[in-house]
């Protein structure tokens, strides 16, 4: 199934420097382009990986063509493609995981 890229829920998802070790704060823009490319998100989605160096801003933030949606808007959404917010974001947080581990490997 295709969707264009204006009806796509994207997460943009602001990754901690703390989960990549003691070096983290130095290595947490690389790892951000790694993910980006390595990480491949379901068909109708798309995943931004970004440091998050501010932590008053949320670790998540979903939008569809840069608006921004709230929590309900988003299961709502993902209600449509037969999972939920919690289903998705594990998934994310596997891969996520595997992505560290890999990037640590290099």
């Amino acid at each position: 199934m295709e969707i264009s890229d204006d009806k796509k829920i994207q997460l943009l998802y602001r990754v901690e420097p703390g989960c990549l070790g003691p070096t983290g704060a130095q290595t947490i823009e690389r790892f951000c382009i790694y993910a980006d490319q390595q990480l491949v998100a379901p068909y109708f989605a798309h995943y931004h990986f970004t440091p998050r160096f501010d932590k008053s801003k949320a670790e998540r933030e979903y939008s569809i063509n840069a608006r921004l949606l709230s929590e309900q808007q988003v299961q709502t959404y993902l209600t449509h493609f037969k999972t939920t917010k919690d289903e998705f974001e594990e998934q994310l947080d596997e891969l996520l995981t595997q992505a560290i581990d890999s990037f640590l490997e290099r």
